[in-house]
């Protein structure tokens, strides 16, 4: 099986997360949300994959990932029926829920899968791929949302819009069910690999829990700060990260390929290190051009880092064991995305606007500096 048959579902199912990120901080303002309940939000969905993900990692591993990437698909046409029937607060959490759900479901399967298809010399660039389509469906559901909202009464695109994500959820789920075959788990103990690096996961496990809050504290903000700074037009500012959004669209696939030459942990705190950097200018950006500078320079950064960082989970794991490995992974992750977006609305309302960024900016430079003395292996891969 090549790995093009894990990027059209992947792709399909990904088509609301680009409008989604610009339009739930602001449709649930227009509901009456204020910056402590948009937070919640975004934290419900992280504490949701925190606590599914390392089942799911747990089940995988007994029962293969095939079926659980076509349940993730099917539970996104679940979750954006919700968001299309979304007309008060509580229903948007429920439709976090459930989308948080389904992502728990996804992504381990997904990097489960492509890390199964390629040798181990290309595990960068195939999590690559993944990242890639997903931004690269991100993209184009993107395109399509803001052009019917921008034509239709708010309320009717609104369910348009999400009414036709549920759609193509569905057909990549049924493109999943019929073109990734079932990679079954090794049942022969002296074929199994049960190679496990427990130290280096769990010091992984840290640094990305510490990151994944200090980004998660800017993500219900960033659009709202952006408005009271330039512009309250929406589809402005999202016209302002299509060069960012591109550079996530067709990149990751060739950028994560740097790690399996040059080695993970130095993409990792490239990364890191670049959005940290830029982190502290974006509170005093003059203009939308230097905005859009900005974003394409973080882009860049993490399409060469976040394939880096999922190679290293495949690295560190063997075959029989590589969805607990995603699993704890990706646990670390959400809990930290459930801290963060509550501590970004309790600094962003109570000690000024630009606090969050600068904090970010530097638990992110303190996360370089981590990766390198707790992760660093000289050699390629490493």
């Amino acid at each position: 099986m090549k790995i093009s048959a894990l990027r059209q579902p992947i792709l399909l199912g990904s088509f609301a997360f680009g409008f989604l990120s610009f339009a739930l901080p602001v449709y649930s303002k227009q509901l009456g949300a204020n910056a402590l309940e948009i937070g919640g939000l975004f934290s419900i969905f992280a504490l949701t994959t925190a606590l599914v993900r390392p089942v799911v990692g747990w089940a995988m591993d007994r029962w293969g990932a095939k079926p659980f990437f076509v349940v993730a698909l099917t539970g996104y046409a679940l979750t954006m029926t919700i968001f299309a029937l979304s007309s008060a607060l509580p229903l948007l959490y429920l439709a976090r829920l459930v989308q948080g759900i389904a992502s728990s479901f996804m992504w381990i399967s997904a990097y489960t899968l492509a890390t199964s298809l390629l040798p181990d010399g290309s595990r960068g660039k195939a999590v690559g791929s993944v990242d890639e389509s997903s931004a690269r469906g991100s993209l184009y559901g993107a395109f399509f949302g803001f052009a019917l909202i921008s034509t239709l009464p708010p309320e009717n695109g609104w369910k348009l819009i999400f009414g036709s994500y549920a759609v193509l959820a569905v057909v990549g789920a049924w493109l999943a069910w019929q073109s990734v075959p079932a990679i079954r788990p090794t049942l022969d103990p002296q074929a199994a690999s049960s190679h496990f690096e427990a130290g280096r996961l769990l010091r992984l496990m840290l640094i990305v829990g510490l990151t994944s809050a200090s980004i998660a504290m800017l993500s219900p903000l960033l659009l709202i700060f952006l408005q009271d700074k330039f512009t309250t037009e929406v589809s402005t500012l999202a016209l302002a990260y299509i060069p960012a959004a591109l550079v996530s669209s067709f990149l990751p696939s060739r950028l994560g390929g740097l790690s399996d030459r040059f080695g993970r942990a130095p993409m990792m705190a490239l990364g890191l290190v670049g959005s940290g950097v830029l982190s502290f200018f974006l509170p005093g950006l003059p203009s939308l051009v230097w905005l859009i500078a900005l974003w394409t320079l973080e882009a860049l950064g993490w399409s060469m880092a976040s394939p880096a960082q999922e190679a290293l989970v495949a690295d560190l794991t063997g075959s029989d064991v590589r969805g607990r490995g995603y699993g704890l992974y990706t646990f670390a992750a959400s809990l930290g995305a459930t801290v963060g977006p509550l501590l970004g609305g309790w600094l962003y309302d109570g000690f000024g606007h630009a606090v969050p960024f600068y904090v970010n900016g530097a638990v992110l430079m303190m996360g370089a500096i981590l990766v390198l003395l707790l992760l660093w292996r000289r050699g390629p891969g490493q």
